[in-house]
């Protein structure tokens, strides 16, 4: 029953948290899409704007320029022509100034804006509206008041007729407002609520004194263009487009825009997509060389370095290490496995054994067993990271028959290597699992480094361990250990060389093809071994190594790494 309890508790709890997991991301979602369809429409929104203001800005230069042209041409002509065709281009004007203003829309530029191509439509009509407002407005006061000077009439009663007409408007838009202000007072609540008979009402009066306000400022405007240009001369100066005003026809497109641009600037996509795109080429440059790069030093190694190695001299241990020319014993031809699940040894008296105790399986009950905790004192970093710590060291008065076995990993086999007195074997510290030598004489080990070979820096084993006779090594290796004769020359895979004797010729060669190398499936360099008499030992199925590049983590390939420079 408990069991029962528990796996519907935890059936619950999965599927209590996969509903939580998938209500957050459905919310995320949607806010998501809702920004990214705000920061589309605002982008829309600004882009139609501008247009339409710079589509207005052209078209009110084009209008202008006409304008000119046309004025000056009728204050050229003589005095009886010009004042008819002043007159019918007045009146034609205020025609249109008239059709213009009736269509005018108040709630063009009010928020929020309409979707694009609607906004764009009206946006480019109201821009290119107000604009020929403004420019038949210039046109039809100057003509006015070229009309004025031509036909004699006095420039004070023409200017004092635009101050009735200012004063006139004026007083029109003042009672405009009072209006406004007493429908407030007398309905503060409902003249704010929409759907009201006083909102309507008050709706009415903004849009007429919007209009008033446009009359005031015409009337205003006229009156100031009269007393400039009658002040000092009986005729008007040349006329000219007044730019300012014609730019100011454009405030509300101006103001548009600047409102959908702050709104735009609140979008967190549109605060993210300046900065992500200015980094962006370098993000791809960066990715780019973090594909390219690989394959470019892999490339180098191996069409430029391995050939240089290859060509170099091999290393030789035995020049150094002046040993003598025991060789190591061999199996019988066409025989090249020494290893077995279990090995059966005879210790005699007078001998040690040194053994790691997870490969002790029997050991007669008289024989005498003590703990060593280094291999060899003189090489404590090569024994702690070879794992020879805390070794069982046996010995025994009678011939004692000790079996070894990895009890703890069934794919390790057990090899037996006698080194006889005055042989020598670069051997790597990780295969070993024990070994028999004399009581009475110290562990032959030293170390030879090799920093100016070429080969052992392509491989990165720049020291080497080399044991010398006479001594028993027991060895580990996965699936099987081989011991083979070099003879003219054999290669195999680094990961798998265990050792070589010293009177052997070590060299690097590249591996046969690159695109394997490439792909992480194959080792860039081979070991390879010479020498007539010398002998390579090697586990069959190796597993240090056995994936170039795939390690398992980076501090584990880092700590191969070390391991490999200090031959371990």
């Amino acid at each position: 029953m408990r069991l029962l309890l528990t796996a519907l508790l935890r059936f619950l709890l999965r599927h209590a948290l996969q509903f939580a997991l998938f209500i957050v991301i459905l919310l995320a979602g949607r806010s998501l899409l809702a920004e990214w369809r705000a920061y589309s429409a605002g982008s829309e929104t600004v882009t139609a704007l501008r247009l339409a203001a710079d589509g207005a800005e052209h078209h009110g230069a084009g209008l202008a320029e006409a304008a000119t042209l046309r004025v000056n041409a009728l204050q050229k002509a003589s005095q009886t022509a010009s004042q008819a065709a002043i007159a019918a281009r007045l009146e034609q004007v205020q025609t249109q100034l008239a059709a213009l203003r009736a269509r005018q829309q108040p709630s063009l530029f009010s928020l929020p804006l309409p979707d694009t191509n609607t906004l764009a439509l009206h946006a480019q009509d109201e821009a290119a509206r107000r604009v020929e407002i403004e420019v038949l407005a210039q046109e039809a006061r100057y003509l006015s008041a070229l009309q004025a000077a031509i036909s004699g009439e006095d420039a004070r009663y023409t200017l004092a007729r635009l101050h009735a007409e200012h004063v006139s408007a004026y007083a029109a838009l003042q009672h405009n407002l009072g209006q406004r202000r007493e429908l407030e007072a007398q309905h503060p609540v409902a003249a704010r609520l929409p759907g009201s008979d006083a909102y309507a009402q008050l709706s009415r009066l903004e849009a007429e004194g919007q209009r008033l306000r446009d009359i005031n400022l015409q009337a205003y405007r006229a009156w100031a263009a009269q007393r400039a240009r009658t002040n000092n001369a009986a005729r008007p100066a040349p006329f000219a487009i007044d730019n300012a005003a014609l730019a100011g026809a454009l405030a509300p497109v101006q103001a548009a825009i600047a409102t959908s641009e702050a709104q735009l600037a609140r979008n967190w996509i549109a605060r993210w997509r300046a900065p992500v795109l200015d980094v962006a080429p370098t993000a791809a440059l960066l990715v780019l060389s973090a594909i390219l790069l690989p394959v470019a030093i892999k490339a180098f190694f191996y069409f430029v370095l391995a050939p240089l190695a290859a060509r170099l001299p091999p290393l030789s241990i035995a020049r150094a290490l002046q040993a003598g020319d025991a060789s190591l014993p061999l199996p019988p031809q066409g025989e090249s496995r020494i290893s077995a699940v279990s090995q059966a040894l005879l210790l005699q008296p007078g001998q040690q054994m040194l053994i790691h105790p997870a490969y002790l399986q029997s050991s007669p009950v008289s024989s005498t067993k003590r703990t060593q905790w280094l291999l060899d004192w003189r090489f404590p970093f090569t024994s702690l990271a070879a794992g020879m710590v805390a070794l069982t060291r046996l010995h025994s008065d009678v011939t004692a028959s000790v079996t070894i076995s990895a009890s703890d990993d069934p794919l390790l086999e057990i090899a037996v290597v006698h080194l006889p007195a005055g042989s020598a074997l670069v051997f790597q510290p990780r295969g070993l699992v024990g070994l028999i030598c004399d009581s009475n004489q110290p562990l032959a080990i030293s170390s030879h480094w090799r920093l100016g070979s070429l080969h052992a820096w392509l491989t990165l084993q720049l020291r080497f361990i080399v044991f010398r006779g006479p001594v028993t090594l027991i060895v580990r290796g996965c699936r099987g250990v081989r011991l083979e004769r070099a003879g003219q020359g054999r290669a195999i895979s680094q990961s798998a060389t265990l050792g070589f004797s010293t009177d052997v010729l070590y060299s690097t060669m590249r591996s046969e093809t690159f695109l394997p190398y490439l792909r992480g499936q194959q080792a860039l360099l081979n070991d390879r071994f010479d020498g007539k008499n010398g002998v390579y030992l090697y586990e069959e199925t190796p597993r240090h190594g056995k994936q170039p590049g795939k390690v398992g983590s980076w501090f584990e390939g880092l700590t191969d790494a070390i391991l490999k420079v200090f031959g371990i």
